[in-house]
């Protein structure tokens, strides 16, 4: 079976654009792989600023931070809530649903 060799001139254009294209795609991987590594410092610069209160001008009237805790550390100080028993209810025995044609109950008269 015969392969199909191209003429020289056509593979020499054939490797440059082929080699065009694989640089041209490295280059735009180092592109995007910088890119990551700026957004990912932007997102730690953007929660540093929200985690020291420089997203949103401060209201003065705010109450400071160690106060609330103080104020929480406080309310909880106090005996801890009763707890809601989570011990199941003792219940009848499940009845079947209702016929929708003849209003008796699914599978009665089956033998139970």
């Amino acid at each position: 079976m015969p392969i199909p060799v191209p003429p020289p001139i056509e593979a020499a254009e054939i490797l440059r654009r082929v080699s065009d294209a694989l640089s041209a795609a490295a280059d735009t991987l180092a592109v995007l792989d910088a890119e990551a590594a700026d957004a990912a410092r932007l997102r730690q610069s953007i929660l540093k600023a929200a985690f020291e209160g420089r997203l949103v001008p401060q209201d003065p009237a705010d109450e400071p931070a160690a106060a609330m805790l103080a104020r929480l550390a406080e309310a909880s100080a106090g005996p801890p809530p009763p707890r809601a028993s989570r011990a199941k209810p003792i219940m009848a025995r499940r009845q079947r649903p209702l016929s929708p044609r003849s209003g008796e109950r699914y599978g009665e008269g089956l033998g139970e």
